[in-house]
């Protein structure tokens, strides 16, 4: 009788085991939008909304932007975000020389409202592991002109 029960029973006990460790949480979609591009500033302010039940803490964050059709560059913000539960934050983040250089130059050109696509990648720190959270948004943004445009 044990010999049939006694694998039965190891089986149940590992399974409750992995049920303790930590998998990839099941979130709503965490949104990733542009609020503000400065090219004079040379930085892009996002909005991070959390519509979880949950705070997020994003370790990292990588951003690749389109401007009307017009790839502009990868975005990285290495610094920690900490999401409140139901809530959305501005987050203002500097620019590469290279893609601040992008924005200004399409700013100059066509200047004004501009279509913006945003791929964004949130490491995100959920229970001592690092996840990869994908997103992506679309909209438009008001583009200044620079004063100053590199040639």
């Amino acid at each position: 009788m044990f010999t049939r029960t006694l694998p039965l029973v190891a089986f149940t006990l590992g399974l409750l085991m992995l049920a303790g460790c930590s998998f990839a949480p099941k979130l709503e979609r965490i949104g990733v939008r542009v609020q503000e591009i400065s090219p004079a500033d040379a930085t892009v302010t996002l909005l991070f909304v959390n519509p979880n039940n949950v705070p997020l803490v994003v370790a990292s964050t990588e951003h690749a932007l389109t401007l009307d059709g017009a790839s502009m560059g990868v975005i990285k913000n290495p610094k920690p975000l900490g999401i409140p539960p139901l809530s959305t934050i501005a987050e203002s983040i500097p620019l590469s020389a290279a893609v601040a250089k992008k924005i200004a130059r399409a700013a100059s050109i066509h200047p004004g409202l501009a279509a913006y696509v945003i791929d964004s990648t949130l490491n995100l720190d959920w229970k001592e592991d690092i996840y990869a959270y994908k997103t992506s948004d679309h909209g438009s943004v008001t583009l200044a002109a620079s004063p100053v445009v590199a040639p």
